[in-house]
């Protein structure tokens, strides 16, 4: 067995001499597991070996004193547990951190308390790692962006984030990043609740992201997997559930995207090939935009979804641009109005959203506010039974279901 610093030595040496802790972290054989006492140890730490630093929870504390990165990790199988880390830096262009870890693997960060931070946990080139369990939550800074993100990662692969609670940081943000899962994560009151730029190989599995900017980004990725998750309640007048752009391969499945300006943001590029979304049995409800596209409608596979309670279901912002390669069935849209006459569960007719000519001013952000209002619901009534155009085919299910389908969607009831 390694050698283990005793919690009694740890005891006198930080009663002491306190603020000395790099001094035990250097005299530690690598593999020791040092035990930290209830108490407060000031200044920043360097780890260059391998160990286990292993504190008593909230009362073992570890204070940046606001200067830089609190613990540097430079070392391989290195595992900080059970600490609450404070007071960082506040410089974002060296992104001051409370824990940084760069170029190494088997790192484990569990079950620590990090506050009063710029970013909580920076990955550099770090593979195979495990970040759990965690409390992380920023500086109070009233402008989003100026905060630093609650985990980041940079060409970190094949690690787990799981089970994290992040608050009032800016993005849980993977660039270029590869074969990473998210799983069990709350994220909350930041900017992007889950950042995937240029990744492959990405699963965000049953997590609660509310509060946010946006939910879920995932821009110019494949392979990503987003499963299980609540997804509710974004802020802004162009508030986003999930904004997908570019890309390929991307599934979202079994969600729960509520109460936002725009459910989906769907940015597909003209010179995509075959399918590059598939969106299926969500549910989608009680936001101003079920769909919004921003140039074309191609290459989606939208089939299963429960689609209710939103002002408008698909919403094109150029709305010349064709609607191609796409696969629309089996959804269920409140604003259907057809009928079941064989009662198969399945609309006689398509369910076919349109838009007229005379009808884009709905689209003036500035004219929005008055969504549902009395006047505006009489001006689209009129439209639909006596238009003054040839309407235009936004997107089309062809056989669109006529209830709602079952156990769609993650638990609306884990939100709290």
């Amino acid at each position: 067995m390694k050698k283990i610093i005793l919690f009694l030595f740890c005891f006198v040496i930080s009663g002491l001499f306190a603020g000395k802790l790099q001094s035990i972290i250097d005299r530690a054989d690598p593999g020791s597991k040092i035990v930290l006492p209830v108490g407060v140890f000031k200044g920043t730490i360097h780890i260059t070996k391998p160990l286990i630093l292993e504190g008593q929870g909230k009362g073992t504390v570890i204070d940046g004193e606001d200067k830089s990165s609190i613990i540097n990790i430079d070392a391989s199988n290195v595992t900080i547990r059970n600490l609450t880390v404070r007071n960082s830096g506040h410089q974002r262009y060296r992104l001051d951190s409370a824990i940084v870890v760069n170029n190494v693997n088997y790192v484990t960060i569990e079950k620590c308390n990090l506050e009063n931070i710029l970013f909580g946990i920076v990955l550099t080139n770090t593979q195979k790692s495990i970040i759990k369990g965690n409390i992380i939550t920023s500086y109070q800074e009233s402008v989003v962006d100026n905060r630093g993100d609650g985990i980041r990662l940079w060409r970190s692969h094949y690690n787990m984030i799981a089970n994290n609670s992040l608050k009032y940081g800016r993005d849980l943000s993977l660039t270029r990043s590869n074969h990473n899962v998210i799983d069990a994560n709350r994220i909350t009151n930041g900017r992007y609740g889950v950042l995937i730029q240029m990744c492959k190989d990405v699963k965000v599995l049953n997590s609660v992201i509310h509060s946010n900017y946006v939910g879920i980004l995932s821009r110019g990725s494949k392979d990503v997997l987003i499963d299980h998750n609540l997804v509710v309640k974004t802020h802004l007048a162009t508030g986003t559930g999930m904004m997908l752009v570019g890309g390929k391969n991307i599934h979202v499945q079994n969600n729960s995207i509520m109460k936002h300006a725009q459910a989906f943001y769907i940015d597909s590029k003209a010179k995509e090939r075959k399918m590059q979304r598939f969106i299926d049995h969500n549910v989608i409800a009680l936001n101003n935009e079920a769909f919004h596209f921003h140039v074309l409608i191609r290459n989606n596979t939208i089939q299963y979804n429960n689609i209710y309670g939103n002002l408008f279901d698909v919403v094109k912002d150029i709305h010349s641009t064709p609607t191609v390669h796409n696969k629309v069935t089996f959804n269920y849209w409140d604003q259907y109005q057809g009928f079941d006459k064989d009662r198969n569960g399945i609309g006689d007719t398509p369910y076919q959203v349109l838009v007229y000519a005379d009808k884009l001013w709905q689209f003036d952000p500035h004219l929005k506010f008055f969504y549902a209002t009395p006047l505006l619901s009489i001006v689209n009534f009129i439209e639909k039974i006596a238009p003054f155009s040839e309407p235009l085919l936004l997107l089309e299910d062809s056989r669109p279901a006529r209830e709602p389908f079952k156990a769609t969607g993650a638990l609306f009831k884990n939100f709290k």
